[in-house]
């Protein structure tokens, strides 16, 4: 078997290792990024609802904070120098009922501490004015909100990738890895390669990965399947309620109710009676996931809810109904658009939401991304890149508290 020999190998081809790939690119040459599929952007990031957030949810002074403002801003200067689908529609977090009031300024305070420009808290006549047919009491403007063609923007960064000198090699799934003192092999049915130093991107199979190597043990990642319903009538723009679902337009015009979050019967398993016998074997040999089952009850009680909310459109129906006037059950179509969430799991059974980096000397497993992925991967893949010396090495993260990562 050939033997090719790289300075850098990023795998997986989802829009942070495109990103993350596009970053190094500038930097090092002999950049690789192997890609399972026949394309780039076939999962999680092409799958979405391709909202880019505006960052008031995080909390101030925060890494995920920081990112998601400088992701916004830079998502949508790269759109629009590269020609990517993007509009800046806003975003409406609706407060239904008094209670959720408070929480409106909280988010706007949140915000504005975060550097989010434009955020108005608004009286229900007022945002009537521009979407006639939402219900509620108040709602938070935030004017930065915007949505995106998301399978364009990961095949966009992956070209400019390739500009920059990436060999990105689509067809190529990693088999098998091992690590020298000097240099990791990946193996993969047609070819192995040898870099100095290997960046994990694989998403849903990340932590396969990282078992591979010994690390990340603690961690498995548990797949939530993301359906949609399509609106078939003309409704207001993008609203999202501070409680229930989202109602989103997408950059093609439609509107998305959605989306619920169904435990899915394998990392691949879009359809809804998908079955992969590997996937479903190997979680239960995680002890995090019996913990999980076991001690968090809150999980099993909102996994069997979604379960059967996503039996029911009727379900969805009544939550958006709450939100817009004038909805009806037919008006509600189950889309094509299905995602999987890689939820990973640690094995006390807690879910991981912040960001999770296991390393090796020689390799970098990036477990969990900081939420939101997508808003935020162009100014992740910078925050990373500034992580590597010029001798390929992973700087070690600072000692601060949790908080900080958050």
């Amino acid at each position: 078997m050939t033997t090719n020999t790289y300075s850098v190998a990023i795998i997986g081809g989802g829009i942070v290792g495109c990103a993350l790939a596009r970053e190094l690119g500038k930097r090092f040459s002999n950049v690789l990024l192997p890609e399972k599929e026949s394309a780039v952007g076939c999962h999680t990031s092409g799958r979405n609802s391709g909202v880019v957030h505006s960052g008031f949810n995080p909390k101030p002074g925060t890494l995920k904070a920081g990112l998601c403002i400088e992701g916004s801003n830079l998502m949508r200067q790269f759109c629009k120098e590269r020609g990517v689908a993007c509009e800046q529609v806003g975003t409406y977090v609706v407060a239904l009922v008094e209670a959720q009031i408070p929480l409106l300024y909280d988010l706007k305070s949140r915000g504005e501490k975060n550097g989010v420009p434009g955020l108005e808290i608004l009286p229900i006549d007022v945002v009537r004015e521009r979407e006639p047919n939402v219900k509620g009491l108040k709602a938070l403007f935030s004017p930065t909100g915007s949505i995106v063609d998301s399978k364009a923007l990961v095949h966009t960064i992956a070209r400019d990738a390739q500009d920059k000198g990436v060999d990105v090699l689509t067809g190529q799934e990693v088999s098998g890895l091992s690590e020298t003192a000097g240099h990791v092999e990946l193996r993969t049915s047609e070819r192995s390669y040898r870099v100095a130093l290997m960046m994990n991107c694989a998403g849903l199979h990340a932590d396969r990965l990282a078992h591979m190597m010994g690390v990340g043990r603690d961690y498995v990642i548990a797949p939530f399947r993301g359906e949609y319903f399509v609106v078939q009538r003309p409704v207001p723009h993008p609203l999202v309620p501070f409680l229930g679902v989202h109602l989103t337009k997408s950059i093609d015009g439609s509107v998305l109710l959605g989306p619920n979050a169904v435990p899915a019967f394998g990392r691949e398993a879009y359809g809804r009676w998908n079955v992969n016998i590997r996937d479903i074997g190997q979680m239960p040999a995680h002890r995090g996931v019996w913990t999980a089952l076991v001690r968090n009850r809150t999980l099993v009680r909102i996994a069997w809810n979604e379960w059967r909310h996503s039996r029911s459109r009727r379900h969805f129906w009544k939550e958006a109904s709450r939100l817009v006037d004038g909805l009806r059950p037919s008006d509600l179509t189950l889309g094509r658009r299905v995602g999987i969430r890689p939820q990973l799991i640690r094995a006390n059974g807690h879910l991981v939401e912040d960001l999770s980096i296991e390393t090796t000397p020689r390799s970098v497993h990036i477990l969990n991304v900081v939420s939101p992925g997508m808003t935020s991967s162009l100014a992740f893949a910078r925050w990373a890149s500034s992580r590597i010396d010029e001798g390929l090495r992973w700087k070690a993260l600072e000692d601060q508290p949790a908080e900080v990562m958050a």
